[in-house]
């Protein structure tokens, strides 16, 4: 079914998207992640333990700063042009393909290069792909789906983050062990993804420009009503932040703190685990919010089963208690998924500005705040204190949800 937002591009879309949309709108999203997570988690880390044995932690950790920086800083300028965009293929569309195109062809090769310095400059501009993806991905939900079905999209958007997080460990950890073969066949992956979506995607069309109209960035005067979605930004920087930093150096957990015997089986074991609980989650607190019409007191209920998988890590550091996280922080980042881009969409101040607002808030999220602490932590502490930080830096993200009055 096509949302009334195609004729009517700034009104509130009224008309519901069917399961066939939600699908395609999925599967998009599980390129886009394959794309995001797997370097973060594992592919970067995997790549500067080859390339870079004794500087990993340094290498991996500038690789990782380096891309969420590119997509921060572009974002919003992206953002900008893409809701300013008019062409016959569409302005949501055209950034799309552009994007998954301007992405997946140099990660193909980062794999391939002999030093971690030379994987680092493609990866920059795999992350000027990224971020027109993630601008133009999330600028759709505003346009094409009602408020009623929001947590249905947001679950759309954020299931496939695990799915591409676990189906994607598979691969790189069982079916294609060859470092240079992994990164090209995730890139092939994440490309193909993307077509059905574009092909059954109608765009909504905006209208003409105003001949004087030019592209620039928001003024002060620009920012009155903003201040639900700058706490909504801030909860989610924290919330996603504190997930990153300890998710990110678990693999290095694994093989030096409880020194299981083959840590890349041990993580994607850890992931399955995590991907069941996140999956049903998931799921289900996106139909809950959606028919109780509140965002809040889920996002406040992730934050605090995430904190508690990070404690688990801190003072119990064994396999039983990292199984138990996994269990944990898939339930809180599954709730988190569902319902935090729904409650995002809800406090958008203004429809003409959807994909900048959106992409903004979206990379927010992408702050280098993860690999910074870990770097900071780890290398004057110990884990039991990097996960310890992780739990706060949650909590706070689930306390400062409740600063957002014009949503329950």
């Amino acid at each position: 079914m096509i949302p009334d937002a195609v004729t009517q591009p700034y009104a509130e879309p009224t008309k519901r998207v069917g399961i066939g949309w939600l699908l395609a709108f999925a599967l998009a999203w599980f390129g886009f992640w394959l794309l995001i997570v797997l370097p973060g988690q594992f592919m970067v880390l995997k790549l500067a333990s080859v390339l870079d044995p004794l500087g990993k932690v340094a290498s991996s950790s500038f690789m990782i700063a380096e891309m969420s920086v590119v997509i921060v800083v572009s974002v919003p300028f992206i953002g900008v042009a893409c809701d300013r965009t008019r062409t016959r293929f569409g302005r949501r569309r055209t950034w799309i393909l552009g994007g998954f195109i301007t992405a997946t062809v140099p990660f193909a090769f980062v794999g391939a290069q002999a030093s971690w310095p030379l994987a680092a400059l493609l990866l920059g501009i795999v992350s000027l792909g990224q971020a027109a993806v993630l601008v133009a991905l999330s600028a759709v939900i505003a346009d094409q789906v009602p408020r009623e079905q929001r947590g249905r999209a947001s679950a759309a958007m954020g299931v496939p983050q695990v799915i591409a997080l676990a189906g994607g460990m598979v691969v790189v950890t069982m079916l294609v062990t060859d470092v240079a073969q992994s990164w090209f066949v995730i890139a092939a992956l994440a490309l193909a993804s993307s077509i059905p979506f574009l092909v059954i995607l109608r765009d909504t069309e905006p209208g003409p420009l105003r001949s004087r109209a030019r592209l620039r960035m928001p003024r002060r005067s620009d920012l009155h009503g903003y201040r639900d979605f700058s706490w909504a930004m801030l909860s989610r920087v924290l919330i996603n932040a504190g997930n990153l930093t300890g998710t990110t150096y678990l693999l290095y957990f694994l093989a030096d703190v409880l020194h299981v015997p083959d840590p890349d089986e041990a993580l994607t074991t850890l992931i399955f685990v995590y991907l069941g609980a996140c999956a049903a989650a998931s799921w289900l607190s996106g139909i809950l919010s959606d028919r109780w019409q509140i965002r809040r007191h889920f996002v406040a209920a992730s934050a605090v089963l995430q904190a508690a998988a990070a404690l688990c890590l801190a003072f119990v550091p064994t396999w039983e208690s990292a199984m138990v996280a996994g269990v944990l922080l898939g339930f809180g980042f599954g709730t988190f998924l569902a319902v935090d881009q729904a409650l995002i969409t809800d406090v958008l101040p203004r429809p003409e500005s959807r994909a900048r607002d959106l992409g903004i808030i979206n990379s927010a999220q992408y702050l280098p705040i993860a690999p910074l602490v870990g770097w900071l932590v780890l290398g004057f502490a110990g884990y039991s204190e990097l996960y310890a930080v992780t739990a706060a830096i949650i909590i706070a993200g689930g306390i400062v949800v409740y600063r957002i009055r014009s949503v329950r």
